[in-house]
Formats: structure tokens, sequence, C-alpha cells
């Protein structure tokens, strides 16, 4: 026969078993209080902003990009001029790695889970476009 602290501790543990799953479904990621209440044009203005903002971060970050793309090509030259050999060499190949590292984390940048739960929202509530 289980004792009385074995018995709350299960009867917890099935508590929170039942209600973790309500918990959270009822806060998908990118939620914010009300939003059941957004009508589709306030869902719609919403996603845009979301996209505004995003596609200027990549903006600002390729111009970021391009400009640590100036330096390497200085690196790369300079280390082509003195013979393209030993350190100045390899720094340049390790820069150019980065650089295509870094360009290709940009060009696919992960979800937003804002707006992605408006989307969802979006079809939830059958919205639809509307004129130009």
């Amino acid at each position: 026969m289980p004792t009385p602290s074995t018995a709350i501790a299960r009867a917890a543990a099935l508590t929170a078993a039942l209600f973790v799953p309500f918990a959270l479904a009822a806060d998908p990621p990118g939620a914010m209080p009300g939003d059941q209440a957004l009508t589709c044009e306030q869902i719609y203005a919403q996603v845009d902003a979301q996209v505004q903002h995003a596609r200027q971060e990549r903006e600002k970050k390729a111009e970021e990009l391009r400009n640590q793309s100036q330096t390497t090509k200085a690196l790369l030259i300079t280390a082509t001029a003195a013979g393209g050999l030993g350190g100045t060499g390899q720094a340049a190949q390790s820069a150019a790695e980065a650089q295509a590292d870094k360009t290709m984390t940009l060009s696919a940048p992960p979800p937003d889970p804002r707006t992605e739960h408006l989307k969802q929202l979006w079809a939830q509530k059958h919205c639809v476009k509307k004129g130009p």
C-alpha cells in the first residue's frame, strides 16, 4: 500500500500529465494575448509589418556582409600580391569560407514564430485578401 506522500506525489504527477498538454496548446509559439479577437485585416497588417521588419533586417545584414566581402577581397588581393602562401593566404581562405557560411545562413532565415502563428490564425478564420 502506498504511503500518503507517495499517493500525493502520484496524484500531482497525474494532474501535471493531464494539464500540461492543455497549457502548451493554449499558448503556441508566437501567440499574444488577444490574438483570437483580431480581425482578418488586423492579422494581415501584423503579418505585413512582421515581413517588412524581417526584410529590413535581412537587408541590413546583407549590407554588412557586402562590407565584410570588400574587406575579404582586399585581404585576398594582398595575399595574392604577397605570393599567396603562408599565414596571409590561410587567413584569406578562412575569411572567404566564413563569408560564404554567413551568406548561406542569411539566404534561409528561420521562420518567425509570430508570423507563423498569425498565418495559422488567418487560415483558421478563413480570411481572404481583398483587392490589390
